[in-house]
């Protein structure tokens, strides 16, 4: 959607510079502007419309508040967020119009901030220059700073020690802020002496206040607490937390579902007793019925009392449980109607890997979900990709799934200019590259599929250059680029070709496929045997050509470990328990690292493998398993461990591992040799790997003799 002029010039207003002398946003938006955003664009307020009316409306609100009030900064900031990622053909207009602004208007520390906001991450130099202005200008206008530091606290301009400069600059006027940006900052850029003194400013803060939304802001400080004393003293907290929650839960006469999850939130911390938190949660679940606050309680009773079979192979076992899902799911969608992921989405992701769906079923599944997917949220290209995914798992509708690969291609395109950064690290820069390489290789394979099944070839035409292009230099996408050779080949009639880049996919690829939820898929071993069919080959030349040599065979062991490229520094953590983990107290072990969180999906899958693992290691003195928890609500983490059964150490890590890696996903596992060389790296992981603890250990051993 495009914005009309007339919108961008009333964000442009000549009233922003009316004002003489020109006054400056505070730390915080006014409460008649709060009151505004927290209403007129909260989620639950906006959810229910259509992605274009919804990025209509919040153009509007944030126009109207930006002439009433020229120099307040929060609808700034919201307009510049929802015009670059939900407007970006708009987002380059308005743009320049914030950098001519700030070239005709150099005085205004504003008018450079705003400019510097919009050239973060396109001219990411030019735009810390402009930062640096307005802060020159104006030195007790605080935004400057912690932009600043955002800007050092990674990549290419990374410098740790100005980034804690300027995030302690910016708490210095703003000594209470909960604003999210500048919490991640504090989290990742300073030490435990300034989090603390924010936290106390907090608590000071929220003493005093009354309305229940900023109240909310009870969990930000819970957190900077947990964070900042050491587990000695937690056991303290969980009382103070207690003793908040005394004074909070009178204080919303009438609350609502987002309120009472707050509150439920609260007693995990508090340390309550487990029937305490179960009378919060029912609480919820009646006064809600048909809640997202209500669902999430109900959906993780059921997991509970619903483990998943261990046994990826056991295709009946994988078949009762699957049945019993997609019994509760029905029951969840017609119950939990103010949902809307759940009423429109959630049944295509539980239907998904179902085989035996029947057409009708699944089609109309698929139908509502891209209808929410790109009707009432903002169209990416990962939905379109699942969506014609789907399809050609099922054999459906193939043109259909070219169409929808066609739109995945687009919306890709789209957003790659939108996350375009100048400060990336040369690892980040690369990283982000092979992701792209990623999706271009998904794409294209899937359009050759599908092209296949739907007897076009002449769809491969304008993609035929770039597949037969010299292999890419990165190992992890040698096995796609084989494969879509192959696949070409196939399309065009050209079985031997095809034959022969089948094989190159299967001896390069790094893992090969195990069974997952009771189903074993294997395309590129499947795709090669139709075609191997086709030529009249025996099965027992089948079963030699598809065997790789010894060598290459010891390598697809290797699966998904990759060497390290950062150095482990030196730290000092203490974990749960109180004990204190140094670096070098760990030299002459083997160590695995995991690096997980609370709220990850593929963390709690693995978690269980982890303690199977550490049940198995523990006592041995040449190996040492530890985790890095990196939850921002450090009271959930020691009441989730418990409720789990998990006893390997867990060391709060969140401002650790965030100073340590630029951007961190999860789950992640790191080897250490006994010398304390970080050696491997394993990002995710692979729920259908029934290797995964004999791999790890004979990882472990493996760096003791390199």
């Amino acid at each position: 959607m495009r914005i009309p002029a007339a919108v961008l010039l009333a964000a442009l207003c000549p009233a922003l510079f009316a004002q003489s002398p020109l006054a400056l946003p505070g730390c915080e938006a006014r409460p008649e502007v709060r009151q505004v955003i927290d209403g007129k664009l909260a989620n639950k307020a906006l959810e229910n419309m259509k992605f274009t009316d919804r990025l209509a409306l919040k153009h509007q609100v944030l126009d109207d508040l930006i002439a009433k009030y020229p120099r307040e900064l929060e609808p700034y900031r919201q307009l510049i967020q929802a015009t670059r990622f939900d407007d970006p053909e708009a987002y380059a207009a308005l743009s320049e119009r914030y950098v001519k602004q700030a070239e005709q208007h150099p005085d205004d520390p504003l008018a450079q901030y705003l400019a510097a906001l919009v050239l973060t991450g396109k001219d990411t130099p030019r735009s810390v220059q402009l930062l640096e202005q307005a802060r020159s200008k104006a030195p007790g206008f605080a935004w400057p700073a912690i932009s600043l530091a955002r800007a050092h606290a990674t990549g290419k301009l990374a410098d740790k020690k100005k980034a804690a400069e300027e995030a302690a600059a910016f708490f210095a006027i703003c000594p209470s802020s909960t604003d999210p940006a500048a919490q991640r900052i504090l989290n990742r850029t300073a030490g435990t002496e300034l989090q603390a003194r924010v936290a106390a400013a907090l608590r000071a803060r929220l003493a005093k206040e009354t309305e229940p939304k900023r109240l909310e802001d009870y969990a930000t400080l819970w957190g900077l607490e947990f964070r900042t004393r050491p587990p000695q003293e937690h056991d303290a907290l969980r009382k103070q937390v207690a003793e908040d929650l005394k004074r909070l839960e009178p204080m919303n006469p009438s609350p609502d579902a987002e309120w009472l999850a707050f509150l439920k939130d609260g007693y995990k911390q508090s340390g309550a007793s487990a029937e305490t938190v179960t009378a919060m949660e029912d609480r919820v679940v009646q006064a809600f019925p048909r809640s997202e606050e209500a669902f999430d309680i109900v959906d993780k009773r059921w997991e509970k009392a619903h483990k998943e079979p261990e046994d990826q192979k056991d295709a009946a076992v994988w078949a009762k449980y699957n049945a019993e899902s997609e019994a509760a799911a029905k029951g969840w969608i017609a119950q939990f109607t103010e949902d809307r992921f759940l009423e429109h989405m959630y049944w295509f992701y539980t239907i998904s890997d179902d085989p035996d769906i029947s057409e009708k079923e699944g089609l109309g599944a698929l139908d509502a979900f891209i209808a929410e997917s790109t009707v009432y949220q903002r169209p990416g290209p990962w939905n379109y990709l699942n969506a014609a995914n789907f399809l050609m798992d099922h054999k459906w509708q193939p043109e259909r799934a070219i169409e929808l690969a066609r739109q995945a291609e687009k919306w890709a395109a789209i957003d790659r200019e939108i996350n375009r950064d100048d400060n990336l690290t040369a690892d980040d820069a690369k990283n982000r590259k092979e992701q792209e390489i990623y999706m271009d290789h998904a794409l294209a394979g899937l359009i050759l599929h599908a092209a296949k099944l739907a007897g076009k070839p002449e769809e491969a035409e304008r993609m035929k250059a770039s597949i037969e292009g010299p292999p890419p230099d990165d190992v992890k996408m040698v096995p796609g680029y084989w494969l879509n050779r192959a696949r070409l080949a196939a399309l065009e009639g050209r079985k031997a070709d095809a034959l022969t880049f089948y094989q190159q996919a299967l001896y390069t690829r790094g893992q090969t496929p195990e069974a997952y939820h009771g189903r074993l898929k294997d395309d590129v071993l499947d795709e090669a045997s139709a075609v191997w069919k086709d030529t009249g080959g025996t099965d027992a030349a089948w079963n030699v050509w598809k065997t790789p040599p010894a060598a290459k065979a010891q390598e697809l062991a290797e699966g998904r470990w990759e060497k390290a490229t950062k150095t482990m520094p030196a730290f000092e953590l203490a974990d749960l328990a109180g004990k204190t983990w140094r670096l070098k107290n760990l030299e002459g072990k083997s160590v695995l690292i995991n690096v997980w969180a609370t709220w990850c999906g593929p963390c709690q899958a693995e978690l269980p493998k982890l303690e199977k693992l550490y049940e198995k290691v523990k006592d041995r003195s040449d190996l040492q398993i530890v985790t890095l928890n990196i939850d921002q609500d450090l009271g959930l983490v020691a009441p989730f461990v418990k409720d789990k059964g998990f006893t390997f150490p867990v060391l709060p890590a969140y401002s650790f591992v965030l100073s340590l890696l630029d951007s961190v996903g999860i789950p992640q596992n790191w080897i250490l040799d006994p010398k304390g060389a970080w050696r491997w790296t394993q990002l995710g992981f692979a729920a259908s790997d029934a290797q995964w603890t004999d791999t790890v250990i004979a990882k472990l051993q493996s760096v003791k003799t390199e």
